[in-house]
């Protein structure tokens, strides 16, 4: 048995760049994917933290304000909020509802529209008479906390609705 000839092998010019290799291709993308997960990571801590501390500021401001003032406050919060977007706008809610719970707020509820001539609208045109007029209706801080506060009232100040 003899060997192949090896001159009968189609030769490859040894001038020609090949590529990385699967392998590295794969750790680079594992280690790209990787330190992208860990800063989301630390993007979703840090604005857990920023969201988190407001509620006991709120909890303190909506001894002394209005429904109005809860409104306002949330509002300014939000401008300043240091978070993500998306976590920013999930807390308007929720620093509402520390805002209002710390009072009777039953005053407040009744000078809301009646439940059966609200179209869902209203909310937009509140905000607009106030100045605070929505360029987007799915991302309006002054509309949500509207919406906060009337979800307070329908529980009885027991809870929002998220």
């Amino acid at each position: 048995m003899t060997s192949p000839d090896p001159s009968a092998r189609p030769s490859r010019p040894e001038t020609q760049w090949r590529g990385p290799s699967l392998r590295t291709v794969m750790i680079g993308v594992f280690a790209l994917g990787g330190l992208m997960t860990w800063q989301m990571h630390r993007a979703y801590v840090h604005g857990e933290q920023v969201v988190q501390a407001v509620f006991p500021v709120m909890e303190e401001k909506g001894k002394s304000l209005d429904a109005e003032g809860c409104i306002d406050a949330v509002i300014a919060w939000h401008k300043q909020c240091d978070a993500t977007a998306v976590m920013c706008n999930h807390g308007v809610k929720q620093a509402m509802y520390h805002c209002l719970k710390s009072q009777d707020r039953q005053a407040g509820c009744k000078q809301l529209p009646a439940s059966e001539s609200m179209d869902g609208k209203w909310v937009f045109l509140t905000c607009k008479e106030r100045g605070s007029q929505c360029k987007r209706t799915k991302d309006c801080v002054c509309a949500d906390a509207y919406r906060a506060f009337d979800s307070f009232c329908r529980t009885d100040g027991e809870a929002v609705q998220l």
